[in-house]
């Protein structure tokens, strides 16, 4: 049987761990280090959509990098098309998928290299872009609009009555 005495150390013994465990957490979050980047405190698919503005609706692929990556981001594939500075691209966004920290992005971007099919994939942390990777493939037409994606697709899905 536990005595009262134990049992009172034991309780003062959590206690204490828990209230280091919140002050570390509290004392790490980059908000108390000044980072005011524009995606702390959003959601990863809001971090994602404004990094997207920026490097593809403004053109801005460095100054994008600068505010939404961090120092230590994974870009598996920095040599992708559209990852110079340019002139505003048209973006075509067909679908967004986001879990957890994770969002992928498959749209059509036009550019001086003709359209392209592109799926940008990132992993968010703490209102960053931690990882990014692409995958692109060039579209057998002039534009996004002449894109095998683009064309609407019947599932044979049939409207629930009510």
């Amino acid at each position: 049987m536990i005595s009262d005495k134990r049992l009172n150390n034991l309780s003062v013994a959590l206690g204490l761990l828990l209230t280091v465990y919140v002050a570390q957490d509290l004392h790490f979050n980059p908000r108390w280090y000044g980072d005011n980047g524009p995606g702390v405190g959003k959601l990863p698919r809001d971090i994602v959509a404004g990094y997207m503005h920026t490097a593809y609706g403004r053109g801005q692929v460095a100054e994008a990098a600068r505010l939404y990556y961090t120092k230590k981001t994974i870009d598996v594939t920095p040599d992708a098309p559209y990852r110079n500075d340019s002139l505003p691209l048209k973006d075509t966004v067909r679908e967004v998928i986001a879990e957890g920290l994770n969002v992928a992005v498959h749209h059509c971007v036009e550019g001086d290299g003709g359209a392209r099919e592109v799926v940008d994939m990132f992993r968010t942390w703490n209102g960053r872009i931690l990882w990014r990777k692409t995958i692109a493939q060039p579209v057998n037409g002039p534009s996004c609009a002449a894109s095998e994606l683009a064309r609407p697709v019947d599932l044979g899905l049939k409207p629930v009555s009510g």
